[in-house]
Parts: C-alpha cells; sequence; structure tokens
C-alpha cells in the first residue's frame, strides 16, 4: 500500500553465507475526487489524493549452492494506472457553489468522460453513502463514500485480480484491512495512511509467513519470520532489514543467536550445530571475523583470530583430553606455525615479529600488529549479554 516497499532480502543462511526473503513490489495508485474545499490541494498535486499502491512480498524463491541457501529477488511488479484525470475531478463539481451538508442523499449514475462509471449515492456533486465505481480496465472500487473520498469500509479490485478489503479514511487505507494478491499471498492488519502500519501478518501461497510489527510499510521492530522448509528468525528488524538482536534456526538443528546488521551477522553471536560444535564470538559481513572461540564436538578447540571466516592470526588450540595446548599463527584457515614457549612469552611482551611468518604480503593487512593470544576487553561480558537476551525474548 503506497509506497510501501518491502525488499527484505538475505535472511535464511549458514554461519558464513547469506540467505534472503524475496519481496515482489506492487505499486496501485487509486485516485478519488476530492470535496470543492480541498480544490486548492487537487491544483498543488494529486499525490494526496487516494490511491491503492499495494505492495506485496512475493513467494519466496530458494535454490541451493553446496549446502547454502539463497533466495533470489524478483523484480517490483507494478502498475502506475492514474484513475482520475485533473478535469474528471470537476466534472460533478460546480465551482463557487456552497454545499448544503444537510441535503439529503440520491442515488444514481454517472458515466465520467474517461469512461468510469460510478452507480451509487450522491450528496450535491460528490459520491457521499454507498456506491460502486468502475474503471475501463477493470478497476473496481464498491464501499462507502464520503465528499467523493473513499471513507468507512469498502473493497479495491485492481483489474489483476489483487483485492484489498478494509478500513478506509480520508481516501486511504487506515485501520484494520485485508490484501489478498490472486495467487493467495495475503496481508491482514493495520494501516495508516496507505501503508502497513502496527500489527500484521503476511501469508506466502507456500506456507513462508511473518507475523510481526511494520512501519512505513516496511517489517520494523520485532517480528517473526517462518520459512516453508521449517527456518525461522524471530527478532528485531529496521527498515525491512534483520538489524539488531535475533535468533535463527534450521530445522537440521542448526541456531545462531546474536546481532545483526542489515541481513548480516554482525557483531556479537553464538552459532550452533547439532552435532556439538559451537562457535562464539565476532561477526562482520555474515561472517567469523574478529575474535572467536571454535569448539568441536569431542572438545577441542581453537580461540584466536577470524578473517572472512576462516582462521587468521594468532590462536590458542586445546585438547582437554591429552592435557595439550599449543599457540599458533593462521593463515587464510591453514596453520603455518606452531611457536614454541619462548616465542609466545615474546609475543606476550608484545613482540610483533610473528607478523612476518605469513607466506603473502597481503596477509599482514588483515591483522592487528598489537594483538595477543588474550581475549579482547568485554569479550566475556558481551558473550553472556547474548545469553541472556535469548532467555528473555523467549528463546
Amino acid at each position: 500500500m503506497g509506497s510501501c516497499v518491502s525488499q527484505c532480502a538475505d535472511l535464511a543462511r549458514d554461519e558464513e553465507t547469506t540467505r534472503g526473503e524475496q519481496d515482489v513490489d506492487y505499486s496501485r495508485p487509486l485516485k478519488f475526487v476530492l470535496k470543492e474545499e480541498r480544490k486548492k490541494e487537487l491544483e498543488q498535486g494529486f499525490d494526496r489524493v487516494v490511491r491503492i499502491q499495494a505492495i506485496w512480498r512475493g513467494s519466496i524463491a530458494r535454490k541451493k549452492f553446496k549446502d547454502l541457501k539463497h533466495l533470489e529477488k524478483e523484480e517490483n511488479k507494478g502498475n502506475k494506472d492514474e484513475y482520475f484525470e485533473l478535469d474528471e475531478l470537476y466534472e460533478t463539481i460546480t465551482e463557487g457553489k456552497i454545499f448544503n451538508f444537510n441535503q439529503p442523499r440520491i442515488k444514481k449514475k454517472y458515466t465520467y468522460k474517461s469512461g468510469a462509471i460510478y452507480l451509487g449515492e450522491w450528496k450535491g456533486g460528490f459520491r457521499d453513502g454507498e456506491g460502486i465505481n468502475k474503471w475501463p480496465n477493470g478497476a473496481k472500487y464498491k464501499g462507502s463514500w464520503a465528499f467523493n473520498l473513499a471513507e468507512g469500509k469498502g473493497t479495491f479490485i485492481h483489474p489483476d485480480g489483487d483485492e484489498y478489503d478494509g478500513d478506509w479514511i480520508n481516501g486511504k487505507a487506515n485501520g484494520f484491512g485485508v490484501y489478498t494478491h490472486k495467487n493467495g499471498s495475503t496481508y491482514k492488519g493495520a494501516w495508516q495512511n496507505d501503508l502497513q502500519e502496527g500489527k500484521g501478518v503476511e501469508t506466502w501461497c507456500d506456507s513462508s509467513m511473518y507475523e510481526g510489527n511494520y512501519h512505513k510499510g516496511n517489517k520494523h521492530g520485532f517480528g517473526i519470520y517462518k520459512w516453508k522448509d521449517g527456518s525461522q528468525y524471530k527478532g528485531e528488524w529496521a527498515d525491512n532489514k534483520i538489524s539488531g538482536f535475533g535468533i535463527y534456526s534450521w530445522l537440521d538443528g542448526r541456531k545462531y543467536v546474536g546481532e545483526w546488521r542489515k541481513n548480516d551477522m554482525e557483531g556479537y553471536g553464538c552459532y550452533g550445530w547439532n552435532d556439538g560444535r559451537k562457535y562464539e564470538g565476532q561477526y562482520k559481513d555474515d561472517k567469523k571475523h574478529g575474535f572467536g572461540i571454535y569448539k568441536w564436538a569431542d572438545g577441542r578447540s581453537y580461540e584466536g583470530s577470524w578473517t572472512f571466516g576462516k582462521q587468521h592470526g594468532l590462536g590458542r588450540y586445546e585438547v582437554p583430553q591429552e592435557g595439550e595446548v599449543k599457540y599458533g599463527l593462521w593463515e587464510a584457515g591453514k596453520r603455518i606455525k606452531w611457536f614454541n614457549e619462548e616465542e609466545v612469552q615474546k609475543i606476550l611482551m608484545g613482540d610483533i615479529a610473528w607478523i612476518e611468518e605469513f607466506k603473502k604480503e597481503i596477509s599482514k593487512k588483515y591483522v592487528k600488529n598489537k594483538v595477543g593470544f588474550g581475549r579482547p576487553d568485554g569479550f566475556e561480558k558481551k558473550l553472556k549479554e547474548i545469553v541472556s537476551r535469548a532467555e528473555t525474548d523467549g528463546e
């Protein structure tokens, strides 16, 4: 409705790759005649005249790449038909005539020069009461009118079969309304000035659904998105994107709990697999990046630096069963050196000679010279906040 654009992309994801929700954009303006007192507004521009601009999320299309899922983004589907031209707005209004609010309604049929036909109740030159307006292209509005504006309950049917049924105020969708797309996808919820605003539920023909908050036509605030395959995201949204804190879970048991930014895992988070593996730490651009701890199901662990999803920089490797702890240097996911005790002590004292051990010069760019084997300040505190937030949100 209105300029509501649902572009929520790249939602379903593995720990290192983005997957997305597919949205289809349907823009449908519907302009109604304004009453005589608003004639100045008409002359200033018809963007204030009523429009049905229904914009809907389309069915989610998935494609697999290895074991990762990606959702493709379809082109916006829209229609910019103008249902009333300027001269039509003046056809039934007599300039300079004083309108009598107390006059009785009459019922009559009127055919506009454009070919549009209205059959219903009138007060003077204004559609007022119950009536049906049909356009030559097949579009139709049936419902209540007041001073040439849709007011109260009404249904607008688009030429392709899409339909909005709900509340209208001053010619715009305001209150509760249901938009049904011809393929069965629907939105049921609150509207304000032709935009989804407040609580709402969207469902798609493949059984995917979103239930949560909207602001100015976008998913915004808290919401839950469920995919047909059983995947689910529960958390915060901003401007139609996953942003803030949230929990993403997969049907196979994988789960990410943590921070997001524009549909990507970014900040601090905890990622777990159903076989017992677990990663706790920092993310950037949907990949493990910064400092993090990776634990294998058998108890082994790597604790150290990551870059673009791979171990890169200084790290600590531990095998609890054998009481073994080793310190080493990793480059693009591969260990290239174990440090002896003397070298470890030098690094702990601030020695940075280890940076010269990288095989590729560019690898130096992605590590901090002063970093050692310790955890960043506030690391444990941040992870505790993540766990606490998950419990608070009912995870």
